[in-house]
């Protein structure tokens, strides 16, 4: 494979420095080791960003992928469907959740290239919030499920296109991989307690619904993250 141009240009810069000892401040910032440089001054606002945004797209997902089979084999039972006849019920509307959730990656893309990356965050958080927050708390039978599951789809899973186009132009290119690393990954630690937090609130909530309901609330931290953040369309990436 070619090697991306500002990659060589950046692998150029450093080998022409580290035959120098004599560095500006400006250059020994840039041969520090690249986590470091993640908190330093001119970069940790745009980490901040990062990590608000990949915790607001992985909190709201987690837990409904952890749930959403449980809390629709119980509504299921509801309507006197349960055991193995449940099953293909489950297994439709989870595939349904995740082939729109695949259309929902596709067209982030698209969209953001045509009003935004900012907008377009926006769009799919405002659609997890709302579609979310009904298909958990406003709906008691199975009935919308199939279609809603679609439309959540869209929007709670394909958002995570905003990892790969967003979460990566914040950063120059001397960090960039280091820094969607780190964004995900300390994104992924808090994340890992979602679906623990969820059980613990079933019982205080007076469901999985409602428990799930509210962890999806936290598809605000990514408004927040974009609120906070630039709008990186039409930028040239940063060196």
């Amino acid at each position: 494979m070619v090697e991306p141009e500002h990659f060589a240009a950046v692998k150029a810069r450093r080998q022409a420095l580290a035959a120098r000892s004599d560095h500006s401040a400006e250059e020994r910032e840039f041969l520090r080791v690249v986590p470091l440089q993640l908190f330093s001054r001119a970069i940790r606002f745009q980490t901040l960003v990062g990590v608000l945004f990949a915790l607001g797209t992985l909190l709201a997902v987690w837990t409904a992928q952890a749930w959403l089979p449980t809390i629709q084999s119980l509504l299921l039972e509801k309507e006197g469907i349960k055991g193995a006849a449940a099953i293909p019920y489950v297994s439709w509307g989870m595939k349904l959740w995740g082939i729109e959730g695949i259309v929902g990656y596709i067209a982030f893309g698209y969209i953001a290239d045509a009003i935004g990356r900012r907008p377009t965050i926006i769009l799919y958080s405002l659609g997890t919030l709302i579609v979310g927050l009904y298909l958990f708390l406003g709906v008691s039978t199975y009935g919308p499920y199939p279609v809603l599951l679609l439309i959540y789809g869209f929007f709670v899973v394909g958002i995570y296109s905003g990892h790969a186009i967003y979460m990566s132009e914040l950063f120059p290119t001397h960090v960039r991989s280091t820094a969607v690393a780190f964004c995900n990954g300390s994104g992924r630690v808090f994340t890992s307690f979602g679906p623990l937090v969820a059980g613990l609130l079933v019982v205080q909530l007076g469901g999985l619904s409602n428990a799930t309901g509210i962890m999806t609330c936290f598809a605000v931290l990514s408004l927040v993250a974009v609120f906070l953040g630039r709008e990186t369309k039409d930028e040239q990436l940063p060196l």
